[in-house]
Order: structure tokens, then sequence, then C-alpha cells
């Protein structure tokens, strides 16, 4: 019988499980093992945030258009980099939930500027004063979707790392008090910047502030992960397109360990 932190992976895998489910699974996770922080987040991402301060994830740029009463919707020029993306970057508050629901609904979402604003922007832009909609596209919102899946997967994966798995539905109490007990990792989950994570367990903080000493660990143990997956490829039960595109993977992550200045970022998208 797998662990609630194994399904948690295997939900996190799983493009069509439910992930207002996998949340809810992330939470009891979280409150057996009473870590606060994980909690909020999921918390937040099932029932939507409550003011502006929303991970970087969740802010979206979109294209401002205005509409001609006989063209139809048309782009709207900025010539101030500023000023459009302050007319154009959104925060998205909405439980996980809606968002999934939106993407259910037709067409590109988008969000009207008050008559106000808009009238502003086109005395800015010496043209007569029409309706302004943001309009974003489906793949931002998806994007979102796919950011708190894969940071539930890094989690799940983190707390594997550091033997925490438990038994069913249950923990075991030297799991515990390995939690409580271990001041070097936080094993956090959610608001980490924008880097994917840091390895090892602790999942928090911008791995650009790290030491110099720090970040030799944390790539060391990157290192050791490419070895094991060359290792362990043939064994992990995927067809012959996933196993192509792991192994992919696996090259560029090489590569980019192998050069003069890894780079943080790209070494956590791959």
């Amino acid at each position: 019988m797998a662990s609630l932190v194994q399904e948690l992976e295997q939900d996190a895998y799983n493009s069509a499980a439910s992930l207002s489910n996998m949340l809810r699974k992330a939470k009891a996770v979280a409150v057996k093992l009473q870590l606060q922080q994980p909690i909020e987040w999921v918390e937040a991402e099932l029932n939507g945030y409550k003011n502006d301060q929303v991970p970087d994830y969740r802010r979206l740029m979109g294209k401002a258009k205005t509409r001609n009463p006989y063209h139809g919707w048309h782009p709207l020029m900025f010539g101030d980099a500023e000023i459009e993306r302050m007319v154009c970057e959104h925060s998205t508050p909405n439980s996980i939930r809606e968002i999934e629901h939106l993407l259910e609904t037709e067409g590109d979402p988008s969000i009207a500027l008050s008559g106000r604003q808009a009238e502003m922007l086109c005395e800015m832009a010496r043209m007569p004063t029409l309706p302004i909609s943001v309009f974003f596209s489906r793949g931002a919102f998806v994007s979102i979707l796919d950011a708190v899946r894969n940071k539930v997967l890094y989690w799940s994966l983190s707390l594997q790392a550091a033997g925490i798995r438990g038994e069913g539905m249950s923990f075991l109490p030297e799991e515990k008090a390995k939690v409580s007990g271990d001041k070097g990792h936080t094993y956090n989950i959610g608001s980490i910047g924008s880097f994917a994570g840091n390895l090892g367990g602790q999942v928090s903080g911008d791995v650009a502030a790290t030491s110099t000493q720090s970040m030799g660990q944390e790539l060391e143990k990157v290192t050791a992960l490419v070895a094991q997956l060359r290792t362990y490829q043939d064994q992990m039960g995927l067809g012959p397109q996933q196993q192509a595109e792991v192994g992919r993977h696996v090259d560029e992550l090489d590569e980019e360990l192998r050069g003069g200045k890894p780079k943080p970022g790209v070494i956590a998208g791959l």
C-alpha cells in the first residue's frame, strides 16, 4: 500500500488527476506533520488568495486591446514599457477550482478596464475613447496549474529524500520527530521566489541568495541525481517517448552542470 506522500507524488505525475484533490492530500500530509507554512499555502491555493501578495507564478502578462464598434478588437500599442506593464500585468488570486473552471469555458479570459482607466489611456494615445480590455492566453492559466502541481511534486520528493514517507495514512513517531527537530530544513512549499526550490528537502528561499558553499552542495546533489537517472532510467516503467524526453533533459542537465558557471534557474527548469 502506497503511503500518503507516495500517493501525492503519483498524483503529481498524473496530469489527469484532480489538482484540488491533490492539494487536499497535501494539506493532510502537512497537518499530520504539523507543518504550518505548507498548510497556509495549500489553503490559499484551494480557497484563493485574500490580498495582493500572490506568488510570482500567479502574475500574468496580458495584451491590451481596444474595441472599435465597427471593426472589433484591435491591439493597443504602448510607447512606454512601464505603462504597458502597469496596464497589462495582473495578479490572479482565484482558487485553483475557479481557474480550472475558467479553462473549461471557451475563449481567452479578459479583464475590462474601468471607464476612467480606458479614457486616460485613450487620451495618452491621442485617440477617441474606446472600451479597453486586457486579454490573457489560456496557456498562461495552464501554467499556474502546472506550477502548483510541480511544487507539490518537489515537496513530496523532498520529504521522501529526507526519509519521511509515512505508512498508509499516518506517519511514524520518528518521522514526525525528524520534521520537528530538523532545524536545517524547513520543508516549506510554495513561497520560493523565482527558483523551483532548493534540493535536499529545503524548499524555500532563492538559490541566488545562498552562499557559494551551499550552492556547491546543491549542485553536487543534482550531479548525483543525474547519475541515478542514467542508472535507473530503464527501470522507471516509461514508454519510449517518455524515456526519450527524460534522456534529453538529463543530457541538458549534464551539459549545464559541466559548464563553467551553471545557472540555477536553468537547472531548476530542467
